[in-house]
């Protein structure tokens, strides 16, 4: 089977979904909200001046979903290739953990089908890159039992020695909609019409 690939590259977590500027602290109390876009239901923590959704009993932060740039077209048995790449400055860190998941973004956050892990180090840097010197990647297998509705991508990065964030509280996330095509694994049909009609 070919090999695909996606690359995504981590960039500065947006708080709300629309890009716009977090509300001032004084004009929301902490609780929950309903998103009048989207009908999602929201924590908003003013202490963080974040909103938050929940997904798999985490909370995380809204808008590390964005719109997928591209959509890879990928079936059972097709490995599918996933790379990360960031900026970084600062000590060498042993040991950082690369979280990849695939599954299903909606209204309550983001259902984990498919997650693995890889574990890498980060030299130290000590000027400002000018371009993302640090990436890390994990190759999926698709199995036979993906769901049609499985095209959402997200990665984060966290632990490590010394430790970059916590698992539950890492700023560093970012994710895909609509990224992939699943192929397949529904009969699809199409044209279907009297091709033609006569005596004989």
């Amino acid at each position: 089977m070919p090999l695909k690939t996606l690359d995504l590259s981590l960039k500065a977590v947006r708080v709300l979904q629309d890009g716009s500027n977090p509300p001032e602290q004084g004009l929301l109390l902490p609780g929950w909200y309903v998103d009048p876009q989207t009908g999602q239901h929201i924590f908003y923590d003013p202490s963080s001046e974040k909103f938050y959704t929940l997904a798999g009993g985490v909370y995380i932060p809204l808008g590390y979903m964005t719109p997928a740039p591209k959509q890879v077209a990928v079936a059972p048995g097709d490995r599918l290739k996933v790379t990360i790449s960031f900026k970084y400055t600062g000590p060498a860190i042993t040991g950082v953990t690369g979280y990849y998941c695939l599954g299903v973004y909606g209204l309550f956050g983001f259902d984990e089908k498919l997650v693995q892990k890889t574990t890498f180090n980060i030299s130290q840097v000590v000027s400002p890159p000018a371009s993302p010197n640090v990436s890390d990647s994990f190759t999926f297998t698709i199995p036979a039992d993906i769901g049609a509705n499985w095209d959402d991508i997200y990665v984060k990065i966290f632990g490590g020695s010394p430790g970059i964030a916590g698992e539950v509280t890492t700023p560093y996330l970012f994710g895909y909609e609509n990224a992939l095509t699943i192929a397949g694994i529904q009969p699809n049909i199409t044209e279907f019409k009297i091709a033609d009609f006569a005596r004989v």
